[in-house]
């Protein structure tokens, strides 16, 4: 932090290295119904995400402190959703899908394998 600030009734110095729990976040109870099912249609419009979902920071994406590249990272993800959904076929095997909470970043032990992978024909 540049300079002293309080949030919610805490102290931060300025100096403080701070992490933001974000998986914690995006698995509170408080802000979300179900959080540990996959429910993607909870993003569906409307939906305001200026503070709830923490893609690459909060508030409002043209006056706020935003990533620079997250139109274009989301358009990116829309497209990779579309390709692994409709531009190809392939397998899931068997994996472990177990998380080290413990580690930063943290991803799943077996990462995401997909094999017998044979694209279709489709336009992005």
């Amino acid at each position: 932090m540049r300079r002293d600030f309080e949030w919610t009734g805490r102290r931060f110095p300025a100096g403080t290295l701070t992490l933001l729990d974000v998986y914690g976040t995006l698995h509170d109870h408080r802000l979300w119904e179900r959080p540990y099912e996959f429910r993607p249609d909870r993003f569906k419009a409307p939906y305001d995400a200026t503070y709830a979902l923490i893609p690459q920071g909060g508030g409002d994406a043209e006056t706020s402190h935003r990533c620079a590249g997250e139109t274009i990272t989301l358009e990116i993800m829309r497209r990779a959703a579309k390709m692994l959904c409709r531009g190809m076929n392939y397998r899931v095997p068997l994996q472990d899908p177990t998380i080290d909470h413990s580690r930063v970043p943290t991803f799943p032990a077996s990462g995401f394998v997909i094999s017998s992978v044979v694209p279709r024909d489709v336009t992005y």
